[in-house]
């Protein structure tokens, strides 16, 4: 029989645990701490009346929803403080970072000897989904330790604060002024013999543990707000301090900054309620009152929402008036549709509004009294209450360190009318939802300090960066550095954005010569191409499309397929993803850099006169890997090496334009024999300009053969191959002109996603280093900005921050 404070967190109608099981497990996922945690303590409990073992089983998987460095970092060093305080309190434990070699769900043969699994429990996915996996092997009790009032004890739904704190308030005052009595493990230490390599967390190198992994590397580390136990009691601690006299005249603006920034820490679990509360009774000012209800009244009745409304990322978990209400209004003229990319970067008309997303993209948090404004704004920038409810959840959950919370879901669902009453008169696109207006806010806020405060980045101090190649790995690599508040300039020696994915315009004739298209498979590069999609930036390409054999044969139509994978091609032309990936980027165009020079912290960069471009603290080199290598050798002859065993090939293309159809068969086709390895038909895809224009590519052994030669002298060659595999009489084209790609195809990968040198603070990235493809080139980027977005302040450079944008940079703001 455990003590009342403990059974009354555990769900009603719990198993009971089995007695031939070797020990009892507590499964930590939410509750991250190790002082007034309930559901380490129901563990300890139920060890000593079961006679059993007890220990810790702490995992972190990379398969999460949004998985990013921004909260792995944060988990990790919440591991760190926790791991580090269990073994102090003689309690053992193990842990687990999933890694791309090791995605085994361990929990699972644990549970099948467990007498009894104890997890902390939050009513979100995919913890509930989780819970029943685990359900399936082991008895398990689900505890709450993140509401002060247990939330089994408040069994009814409730849909407005100020009934839930009817029933509430009796329970919170019972609990509020308790301390709580930690138990103590009763027995010895015990950690079980496990599977896997085990990770020293005191000694582990975060960042490069990071880097490893199969996340999303564009969304960097918080510097300011590090995880773990202490550096949540240390917030905590100086916010009662010094702010809590001053939340209730200061709460409501985010400049006055009185507000604790604690629901990262809440989120994660890093800091007990029960402590917050009871030092806001304690502190027995009007301010500490106010903060109080905040984080009982509207914090723990978002829990009981979700509780009782599993379905809270659909519309349906809405009250029905404002169901009915915002559908009514559905078709309401709205000022302007955003794509899903120019939200998430901040890309709209309102600096207010901009400045509250940069506040989520750059700083992981959002301040709460800005928030119900900022969620309102989508309504009015989305066609649907549908589509406005997923772009928040995925703004605010895939950026927010409180992401994924009830909480969250509170907040993001009161912008569309749950926990909340209807309002007359009815408004345009909002019905009779609460109205609150950005233009309204922006005049009780100096909207300028504002975004000049979202804009400095995390490290307190930006970088500036030089991006040297402006192709999709050196453009993803430089958005992602931009959206941590890093300031870029890249260079690039072509004259307008291409790269392999140049269109060639020559009056009507106007060709894809490089890359013909790209497909997706990764949902980090998927999340843009939507949103290019939404854009019309680009478009699907359906070609009939054959491979040729090793041995010549007529084209046998029953091999034609128009199935997957899905090809994307830009519009108008595969330049376009380029040029709008590019919008706000200080691109220098047509400029050569030649040498790198490391000057004590500053890297030196010139161009091929040996002109001076300027200093920066960071070198990105985003060019193929000959070319990298070169640039990098004199610095790093490591990188150097390592870089040189990428191996990339040339490609021959010719382009031609024919006064009549050549084949009503095919568009295009994978060539196994003879000098070609692609011909494509670029007038059949979509929106082209009529015509009969080809594309014929050489594989790489013919490309090589003859790279040093005049490319247009190798055109009637080509063209040769090109009809007697397309099976047609050869004929005159009526223009003709020939490119050659000196590296075009990634023969060899590193199988890295990218070349990384710390003390150079120089990293390289590219096609070279994955894959051959669009999609490899801009997970590399992306994953070579994961590095530079992880450097910290060095101890000289803690001073206060400038950031000066460049006019490039001042176009979408």
């Amino acid at each position: 029989m455990l003590a009342e404070h403990l059974q009354e967190r555990i769900r009603p109608g719990s198993p009971s645990p089995r007695t031939e099981g070797q020990y009892v497990v507590y499964w930590m996922r939410i509750a991250v701490r190790s002082t007034e945690n309930p559901a380490l303590d129901v563990a300890l409990a139920a060890a000593k009346a079961l006679n059993k073992p007890v220990f810790v089983y702490h995992a972190i998987s990379q398969r999460y929803r949004y998985a990013s460095d921004r909260f792995h970092t944060f988990l990790l060093e919440g591991a760190r403080d926790v791991h580090r305080a269990l073994k102090a309190r003689g309690i053992g434990s193990v842990f687990h970072l999933e890694t791309p070699a090791d995605q085994h769900t361990h929990l699972i043969d644990l549970a099948k000897n467990a007498a009894l699994v104890v997890a902390d429990f939050m009513p979100v996915q995919p913890l509930i989904n989780w819970d029943k996996s685990v359900q399936q092997f082991a008895p398990l009790w689900q505890v709450d330790a993140s509401c002060v009032a247990p939330m089994w004890l408040l069994n009814t739904p409730h849909e407005r604060a100020f009934e839930f704190k009817k029933e509430a308030n009796s329970l919170w005052e019972q609990r509020i002024g308790r301390v709580w009595v930690e138990q103590e493990n009763p027995g010895p230490m015990f950690v079980p013999a496990v599977p896997w390599a085990k990770i020293d967390l005191e000694t582990a190198d975060i960042p490069e543990l990071i880097s490893q992994l199969n996340i999303d590397h564009s969304i960097g580390p918080l510097h300011h707000m590090p995880g773990g136990e202490v550096a949540a009691n240390q917030r905590w601690r100086a916010f009662v301090d010094e702010k809590l006299n001053r939340y209730l005249d200061g709460r409501n603006d985010p400049l006055e900054e009185a507000h604790s920034r604690m629901s990262g820490y809440l989120h994660f679990g890093n800091m007990s309620p029960f402590t917050m509360a009871r030092d806001c009774r304690a502190h027995k000012t009007e301010g500490a009152e106010k903060y109080l209800d905040e984080l009982l009244t509207w914090r723990e009745l978002a829990w009981n929402f979700c509780l009782h409304h599993p379905n809270h990322e659909s519309v349906e978990a809405l009250p029905k008036w404002a169901r009915d209400s915002l559908k009514v209004h559905e078709r309401d003229v709205r000022e302007t549709i955003y794509s899903y990319e120019q939200l998430a970067r901040a890309q709209t008309h309102s600096p207010l509004w901009n400045a509250a997303q940069r506040s989520l993209l750059t700083h992981g948090e959002l301040h709460n009294n800005v928030r119900m404004t900022w969620g309102k704004a989508v309504l009015g920038w989305t066609r649907t209450t549908a589509e406005a409810l997923k772009v928040l959840i995925d703004l605010n959950h895939r950026y927010a360190l409180d992401g994924r919370d009830p909480a969250s879901y509170g907040g993001i669902l009161w912008c569309m009318g749950a926990l909340d009453r209807p309002f007359t008169p009815e408004t345009p696109v909002m019905g009779t939802v609460r109205p609150r207006l950005v233009d309204e806010q922006a005049k009780r806020i100096d909207v300028g300090e504002y975004e000049r405060r979202m804009h400095v980045p995390s490290r307190g101090k930006p970088l500036m960066v030089a991006t040297i190649g402006g192709g999709i790995a050196g453009t993803s690599c430089a958005r992602s550095l931009m959206d941590a508040g890093h300031a870029v300039t890249v260079f690039d020696k072509g004259r307008h954005p291409g790269g392999r994915l140049s269109t060639r315009h020559d009056g009507d004739h106007r060709f894809d010569f490089g890359a013909q298209y790209f497909t997706v498979s990764d949902d980090r590069f998927a999340r843009f191409a939507r949103s290019w999609w939404s854009e019309k930036v680009i478009a699907e390409w359906k070609p009939k499309i054959v491979t040729l054999g090793p041995r010549p044969a007529a084209i046998d139509v029953k091999s034609i397929t128009t199935n997957a994978p899905i090809r994307l091609i830009g519009q108008p032309g595969m330049q376009s993803i380029l040029s709008r990936t590019q919008l706000g980027i200080d691109v220098r165009f047509g400029v050569e850099v030649r040498e790198l020079k490391r000057d004590g912290s500053l890297w030196k960069v010139k161009d091929a006169n040996n002109e001076h471009l300027g200093d920066f603290d960071a070198v990105v080199v985003a060019t193929p890997s000959v070319q990298a290598a070169a640039l990098v050798d004199p610095s790093s002859y490591t990188m150097a090496s390592t870089i040189r065993e990428a191996v990339m090939g040339p490609c021959i293309a010719v382009m031609a334009s024919f006064s009549e159809e050549l084949s009503h068969e095919i568009d295009a086709a994978f060539v196994n024999t003879g000098i070609l390895r692609w011909f494509a038909k670029d007038s059949s895809k979509p929106d082209r300009p009529h015509g009969n224009r080809w594309v014929i590519h050489a594989n790489a052994d013919f490309s090589r053969k003859h790279l040093e030669q005049p490319p247009g002298g190798l055109v009637p060659e080509m063209l040769e191959a090109f009809f007697s595999a397309l099976g047609v009489k050869p004929t005159e084209p009526e223009w003709v002109t020939a490119h050659r790609w000196r590296y075009a195809l990634v023969e060899k990968p590193l199988k890295v996603n990218c070349v990384y040198d710390k003390a150079l603070q120089l990293v390289a990235c590219g096609d070279w280093c994955l894959g051959p493809k669009i999609e490899d080139a801009w997970l590399s980027g992306m994953a070579a900005a994961g590095r530079l977005n992880a450097l910290a302040l060095s101890e000289d450079e803690r001073q206060p921050a400038t950031f000066t944008r460049t006019a490039a940079q001042m176009k979408l703001l």
